[in-house]
């Protein structure tokens, strides 16, 4: 039997991410002094932005938008809960948990771009670099990771363990032969 240590390695803690919703709500307060508008993509991000619109205190509206997954064979994504902001001629900020093959930044950035957002960037609690297909710019960056499975704070795997206070790396064989043990070992960390 593995190890909790071999399973379940947190790469992130509740302290470290307040740190990251900190600077990178100072460096969007700082970039838009006269207010912006972030955009959070659902599910995944809800973690993350509610700590981020916390640290832009008057400076910030939130909307919230859903794209179908990507699914194999298809290369195509559609809205399934649009906004309910108008963002015409407004900063926007995207929101994201992770920032893996760009595919949906891209197609995010082009989106807003499209409504006529005034500008259009980024912010990604994590980036995956190593897993890029498509050059995309992240302005605001919490942390790079390499290619592991992570979960918590948002970050789920079949809609589990979004609820968890940090961020961990877990052997994906684990997570689903045994969720149950996973998750009570995670809550022990």
């Amino acid at each position: 039997m593995n190890r909790p240590e071999d399973r379940l390695r947190s790469i992130l803690d509740v302290g470290e991410l307040q740190a990251i919703a900190r600077r990178l709500g100072a460096e969007i307060r700082r970039d838009y002094p006269e207010g912006v508008v972030l955009v959070a993509l659902l599910k995944g991000s809800v973690c993350f932005v509610a700590d981020l619109v916390r640290e832009l205190p008057g400076v910030c509206e939130i909307d919230f938008l859903a794209l179908s997954a990507y699914r194999d064979g298809l290369t195509r994504v559609r809205v399934v809960k649009d906004l309910d902001l108008d963002i015409t001629d407004r900063d926007v900020v995207i929101v994201l948990d992770i920032v893996d093959t760009g595919l949906t930044l891209s197609y995010l950035l082009r989106l807003m771009g499209l409504r006529g957002a005034r500008s259009v960037a980024a912010c990604a609690l994590l980036d995956r670099q190593n897993r890029r297909l498509l050059p995309v710019e992240i302005r605001y960056v919490g942390r790079a990771i390499s290619d592991e499975h992570v979960l918590g704070y948002g970050l789920d795997h079949e809609e589990r363990y979004r609820n968890l206070p940090s961020v961990v790396v877990a052997n994906g064989k684990d997570v689903v032969s045994d969720p149950a043990a996973v998750f009570e070992e995670l809550f022990s960390l």
